[in-house]
């Protein structure tokens, strides 16, 4: 159970981090304001909310067992869905690294490659940053916004640039030796040679494959987002919140930072009071936005993980 024992010490760590600046954004705020606002939460709502979020990570789970199938791997749908959002688990990591740990699961669950689980959980953080990019894109010809048009600036020349990088066994080899850096994966991850698999998912049908999937998983996660500010009476319309959202979201994977914690509240919480908001209302959203996504996304991610271990994966 070293594995699992690994995740709660992080996320222990991460969540004691995430309230202690929650806390100091309601003091920031008012705390009398955003507890009313709290109980004003329309309760029929959080069945919608939730449905949706793990409706958005099915998706992209089919986009995992896609790639895979590309990869000449034939993984059954049940335990593709299992190793997916265990790996959901480690996803408030820094740039989301820690969701590399599937590829030990796979590994030992169905033998699959270790260099074709890298190669698959590295381009769905990549159709992660670009199916938010896209989407923010859209949003911007109906609402127009400056740090949103920055922040696409600065991922397409991101985006951009690792493309041309993946397609090199260079750029492979070093992902892998960074990843061996990482002490829960280095213990797992055994020794590889170059990988084709890169070559093969970067074709441009496969690049388009699974960008659809990503702009599907991330619409129904967005629109989960929606749903949490019609909960408290808010409605900005889906497209402006999908855009706050996904803004608030880039800058903070940009950052590095476990979750984004800081950048990414910092960054709704200016977008939204720059719509009219209240501060009080705005951080109530803020933080009812983030526990409906990122925070209910890491404790799905324990929940398979420990579905994963009883079926005799070891550490």
């Amino acid at each position: 159970m070293k594995i699992l024992d690994m995740i709660k010490k992080k996320f222990l760590w991460i969540v004691l981090g995430t309230a202690f600046f929650y806390v100091l954004l309601i003091l920031v705020s008012d705390v009398d304001q955003i507890l009313g606002y709290f109980l004003q939460i329309r309760v029929e709502f959080l069945f919608f909310i939730f449905v949706l979020g793990f409706l958005s990570h099915v998706v992209k789970s089919f986009r995992q067992k896609d790639m895979l199938g590309i990869l000449e791997e034939n993984v059954p749908s049940i335990q593709n869905l299992i190793i997916y959002m265990s790996g959901l688990s480690l996803v408030t990591t820094p740039g989301s690294i820690g969701t590399f740990i599937k590829s030990i699961y796979l590994k030992k669950m169905l033998n699959i490659p270790t260099e074709k689980s890298i190669a698959v959980i590295f381009l769905e953080r990549y159709h992660d940053l670009l199916a938010g990019t896209s989407i923010i894109l859209v949003t911007l010809s109906i609402h127009f916004g400056l740090v949103s048009l920055s922040l696409i600036i600065i991922s397409s020349i991101l985006l951009g640039s690792l493309y041309l990088l993946i397609k090199s066994q260079t750029f492979f080899l070093s992902l892998y030796s960074k990843l061996l850096k990482i002490d829960f994966i280095s213990k797992n991850l055994p020794s590889i040679g170059p990988s084709q698999s890169f070559s093969i998912l970067t074709k441009p049908k496969n690049m388009t494959r699974g960008w659809l999937f990503s702009i599907l998983g991330w619409s129904i996660d967005s629109l989960a987002v929606y749903v949490v500010f019609l909960a408290l009476n808010i409605d900005l319309g889906y497209f402006l919140t999908s855009q706050i959202y996904f803004t608030s979201l880039g800058y903070g994977i940009l950052s590095l930072l476990p979750g984004g914690v800081g950048v990414s509240e910092g960054i709704a919480d200016f977008l939204l009071v720059r719509q009219g908001l209240d501060l009080s209302v705005a951080s109530t959203l803020v933080i009812l936005m983030r526990l409906s996504t990122v925070w209910f996304a890491t404790i799905i991610g324990i929940i398979f993980t420990r579905i994963v271990l009883k079926q005799k994966i070891q550490s």
